[in-house]
């Protein structure tokens, strides 16, 4: 399966990532601000790196990283991927690199542990999302929000002001997709836009929830923050669920294909 670079309605990038699924999720961007965001952060990522070519080995690998963290909270070790996926170590780790190299997982120093797979990463950031029960690191506030519609399932966002530190909590609706209690109310997200060879390192860092828009503006100053995108908590979700609902749309949770959205799936734990 190749992923093509196609035109979306108005001219708006978009992928194929698999038959009938592309990237990113157009259709529930409907804020001006959410779209210019996105398109700032595609303009300084190379998606021809990231999608182009993208095989349906691939996926499945990615996919199955994906649903181990969003099942148990971690990534997976590789020879949980060579028993979730059926494949030989060695080919599981020629996949996993050319992932490392799309910059859509993150590896450790030596290549053979998963850190992170947009949106989950092993490190403490800060930003805890819980879905089903189980709880997992984000790896920046937009990540946080665009999680749940990802997997279909309402979440608990537990994260603080990146100026103050105060608590920032926010809870989720119709399977990940609304915000539903926000607190503090006043709290807006940041999008800044920088990019340097691997977005957990660069992007994710400048992506941050705040508990004002004062505190925002302070911190902007005081970090020489010029280029980047205020966006409310509805914005954010936008741009969250515009990222994240393809990379498990048409899938069943145990990751193969049966036309259906994850939110259509039994949630983790059910019988």
């Amino acid at each position: 399966m190749k992923s093509q670079a196609e035109s979306a309605k108005g001219g708006l990038p978009s992928y194929s990532i698999r038959p009938g699924v592309a990237f990113p999720d157009w259709s529930v961007v409907r804020s001006p601000v959410a779209r210019q965001a996105l398109l700032a952060i595609f303009e300084v990522f190379d998606m021809d790196k990231c999608w182009g070519g993208y095989s349906e080995v691939e996926d499945a690998v990615r996919v199955a990283v994906l649903l181990h963290y969003c099942k148990i909270g971690r990534s997976p070790t590789v020879a949980d991927l060579v028993s979730s996926c059926g494949m030989e170590e060695e080919q599981v780790m020629t996949t996993l690199g050319k992932l490392k190299n799309r910059d859509l997982v993150v590896l450790d120093e030596a290549g053979g542990q998963i850190t992170g797979a947009y949106p989950f990463t092993m490190r403490d950031t800060g930003h805890r999302v819980r879905l089903d029960g189980t709880g997992v690191n984000a790896m920046c506030a937009v990540d946080a929000l665009g999680a749940g519609a990802m997997y279909g399932s309402d979440t608990q966002i537990s994260s603080s002001c990146r100026s103050c530190g105060a608590p920032i909590h926010v809870t989720t609706s119709h399977s990940g997709r609304a915000a539903d209690e926000v607190s503090p109310p006043e709290t807006v997200v940041w999008t800044g836009i920088q990019y340097e060879g691997q977005a957990a390192t660069s992007l994710c860092t400048v992506i941050a929830f705040f508990c004002s828009d004062a505190h925002l503006e302070e911190w902007r100053d005081g970090n020489r923050q010029e280029r980047g995108f205020r966006m409310s908590l509805d914005e954010a979700m936008e741009a969250g669920m515009a990222i994240f609902t393809p990379f498990l749309t048409g899938l069943d949770r145990h990751g193969g294909p049966d036309g259906r959205t994850m939110s259509e799936q039994p949630k983790v734990g059910s019988r």
